[in-house]
């Protein structure tokens, strides 16, 4: 089942949403060796700690955007059974 699967962390639903887009990784790092190139060596670990912090961020943006899909997947389920089960309800009393 799907729960049981989610639970046994059999299932990682992140891991498969990652880019496909090759050319957009290679120019991100094309663009990112140029720029360290660019700059003094002590100013490399200010870019570095930058890139860092924008990861993480990009990091907790990618959660918080999957538990809002769930949950809005949840909440239109819910509605979905809810409706059908409504209906199920009234033709029965019929």
């Amino acid at each position: 089942m799907l729960m049981e699967d989610l639970y046994r962390g059999k299932i990682s639903p992140y891991s498969t949403i990652m880019t496909k887009n090759g050319k957009a990784r290679d120019r991100l790092d094309k663009a990112q060796e140029a720029l360290l190139a660019a700059q003094p060596e002590e100013k490399r670990s200010l870019i570095d700690a930058s890139q860092d912090a924008y990861m993480e961020l990009v990091m907790d943006e990618g959660e918080a955007a999957f538990a809002e899909g769930v949950r809005f997947g949840i909440r239109l389920m819910t509605e979905i059974f809810s409706t059908e089960s409504n209906r199920r309800t009234q033709e029965c009393e019929k």
